[in-house]
């Protein structure tokens, strides 16, 4: 009799469709809170944001506010930079007006229109020094040479501004024997010759004139020699030979000493 092998009972599988849903539903469920985190996220950002941007406005319409009405950030101190030739009480005094307004309201515009009446002033900076001082930066003009009128002599700088007046002439400045034009090509020609001439020599000068921009000369006031200094080309180099040119014309007599070319001068009798 032969024996029938028992059979091996297999336990039926588990429902991988079940499992498979479950999964599902909890990667579903986690993908939604991710979701739901990141845009919240950005919600709270854009939140801050405005929040922090309103604050900032905030703050700066409070303090154009106080340093426009606030007294404690009114102008009580005037300081003056570059003030040389005119006077520091005269321009204190144009300015005291402003003592008491707000510095937040002062600006270079209005402190420049009310020293326009003082013509030595070519430009004015200004900046504020917390909490009540406003310093003020001048820039004069450069007085250059005088013009005789039938009341005196007026003060004129490179660009024919007449900065004040004399009864009589000053003796560190020449007359100018032309009309103080800045478009007048001889008065361009004699500011140009002015500028360069050497400190030592400029004072020496008693008055120039020329016909046009190529006829500039002029007079000294310890000798009776003329200078034709010719036109504003090569104005340096005419510069530096005049020392030289001066000292061998010697005192005595009148000489032209004629600088047109100044790589040969020429220094000749005056009949």
């Amino acid at each position: 009799m032969t024996d029938v092998p028992d059979k091996q009972v297999m336990a039926p599988p588990a429902p991988s469709n079940a499992r498979d849903v479950r999964r599902a539903q909890v990667e579903r469920r986690r993908a939604e809170r991710k979701e739901f985190r990141r845009f919240t996220v950005s919600t709270r950002k854009r939140r801050i944001s405005a929040v922090v941007g309103a604050g900032s406005l905030v703050s700066l319409l409070l303090a154009v506010v106080i340093l426009t009405t606030s007294p404690v950030f009114s102008l009580q101190k005037i300081e003056l930079e570059g003030v040389e030739l005119l006077s520091e009480a005269e321009v204190r005094g144009q300015l005291s007006e402003l003592v008491g307004v707000p510095l937040a309201r002062v600006g270079p515009n209005e402190v420049a229109e009310m020293l326009a009446d003082f013509p030595l002033i070519r430009s004015v900076e200004t900046r504020v020094d917390l909490p009540n001082t406003l310093v003020v930066s001048v820039v004069e003009r450069t007085p250059l040479g005088v013009v005789q009128t039938p009341a005196g002599f007026d003060v004129v700088d490179q660009a024919g501004v007449v900065l004040w007046s004399e009864s009589v002439k000053p003796m560190s400045l020449p007359v100018i024997l032309v009309a103080p034009d800045r478009e007048s090509a001889p008065f361009r020609a004699i500011v140009r010759a002015l500028e360069v001439l050497p400190p030592s020599v400029l004072a020496r000068v008693d008055a120039v004139t020329a016909n046009s921009q190529d006829t500039v000369r002029f007079s000294l006031q310890d000798s009776n020699h003329i200078v034709l200094w010719g036109s504003a080309e090569l104005s340096e180099a005419k510069a530096r030979a005049l020392p030289a040119a001066l000292l061998a014309a010697g005192v005595e007599g009148t000489k032209l000493i004629d600088l047109s070319t100044p790589d040969t001068v020429v220094i000749r009798d005056v009949n």
